[in-house]
């Protein structure tokens, strides 16, 4: 692979909740950051995220744009998310952008961005068969063999976050009555926690046992589909990114005691957070840009 050029790329993480803005310099030094609300409506929606990356390259000599969606984001690189993303559904945005700041602009699912970022810059350095799981608004699943995200036949990216799982009934908007993003996201563990997950978690961490319970069971609840992935991808190592990553201390004994099964049938790979947080999206993104730009 050739040097990346001089000037900067911009990342996006575009997630359900909220969206993460980054630039990188030649060397993958973050310069400037920005989180902000993603919007619910389409009015504007994207004119304000042109303006957002306008920002963060100002002054530089911007060189690409890359995005992270939540997805699905099929292969010609329109989001087709009403559920999580309904103000940047349906639409190609990355033609909007080239257009607007005069460089390439690509996008991919955020998941596969965030495994990008920590497989370049994170957690995921050296590994022969990354996987990362991003737990945050949805949960979002990338497989990386050598740094190269696993794709299927059409181009498309695995929708493992929706995936059957056992546990209580758990309806969700892909058509599933027990969906494994319904039970494993951080919404879920918000949900799990009464919408106290901060306060349990310091609770938690000084030795209230029914606070240790709640993760305890979160825990449990990941572990019911990455069990199933484990078998499947075989990685090396498990990143655990998005939202809910911060709290891994807390659910890892939960998650490891799901995951306990013979090792000729689930692997039992290092399991780690993300080392980015909340930046890995974002930073993959930006990197995901800048191979496209020297490719």
């Amino acid at each position: 692979m050739s040097s990346p050029p001089p000037g900067v790329t911009v990342g996006v993480d575009l997630g359900g909740t909220g969206t993460r803005i980054v630039t990188l310099d030649r060397d993958g030094a973050v310069l400037y950051q920005l989180s902000s609300p993603t919007p619910a409506s389409s009015a504007g929606a994207v004119s304000g995220l042109v303006s957002c990356i306008a920002a963060a390259g100002a002054g530089r000599e911007l060189r690409s744009v890359g995005i992270g969606a939540s997805g699905p984001v099929d292969p010609r690189g329109v989001i087709r998310n009403t559920e999580t993303l309904p103000a940047f559904s349906d639409i190609q945005i990355t033609p909007v952008i080239s257009e607007r700041l005069g460089v390439p602009c690509v996008i991919d699912n955020d998941a596969i961005a965030a495994a990008v970022g920590e497989y370049a810059c994170g957690a995921g350095r050296g590994s022969a068969g990354l996987l990362v799981i991003t737990l945050g608004t949805g949960v979002g699943v990338a497989a990386l063999a050598g740094g190269r995200p696993f794709r299927g036949a059409d181009g498309g990216h695995p929708e493992a976050g929706h995936i059957p799982v056992g546990g209580p009934p758990a309806p969700c908007y892909c058509g599933l009555p027990g969906c494994w993003e319904q039970l494993a996201s951080r919404t879920a563990l918000d949900r799990l926690a009464g919408n106290r997950t901060e306060a349990l978690a310091a609770k938690a961490r000084g030795g209230d046992v029914s606070a240790a319970q709640v993760f305890d069971t979160y825990g449990e609840r990941v572990g019911t589909g990455l069990i199933t992935l484990l078998a499947i991808f075989r990685p090396d190592r498990v990143v655990i990114a998005g939202g809910a990553a911060r709290f891994l201390d807390l659910f890892s004994h939960g998650l490891r005691h799901s995951l306990d099964r013979g090792p000729t049938y689930t692997p039992k790979p290092a399991l780690l957070a993300a080392e980015l947080g909340s930046l890995s999206g974002a930073i993959g993104a930006a990197v995901l840009a800048r191979e496209e730009a020297t490719s």
